[in-house]
């Protein structure tokens, strides 16, 4: 079951990681955030978040890779997924729905804007 609060993040730029990060905070969210795919992947292997909100251009695992990891377990397949990223081209929109992302969203993005759509797919 998914702790209603929870939040993963998962952003390979510190500086939009620790605002993500502290913004959720200061609204009640729980968060782990994490600066590379893979150890998130080993995190949602022990906890279900109500969300997960990723970049998509990282090292090592890209998010649309870790989103594919996710929608392939069955124990976490119905965890909402945002991307949250700077690729703006359709065909990228377009590839992010078809592999499972619940929801694209455009850098920058206003961080009120942010946390309204989180609390709107979680439910609170």
């Amino acid at each position: 079951m998914a702790e209603q609060r929870l939040l993963v993040i998962i952003d390979d730029e510190e500086d939009i990681l620790d605002l993500l990060e502290y913004n959720f905070l200061r609204v009640g969210f729980c968060v782990e955030a994490f600066n590379r795919a893979k150890p998130a992947l080993e995190f949602l292997s022990q906890k279900k978040p109500a969300a997960i909100l990723c970049d998509w251009m990282m090292p090592e695992m890209t998010g649309l890779e870790l989103c594919r990891a996710i929608k392939e377990n069955i124990s976490l397949a119905d965890i909402p997924f945002l991307m949250v990223t700077c690729r703006t081209e359709t065909s990228a929109v377009k590839m992010a729905l078809a592999e499972g992302v619940t929801d694209y969203i455009r850098k920058p993005v206003r961080i009120s804007d942010l946390i309204g759509k989180v609390q709107t797919i979680i439910g609170v």
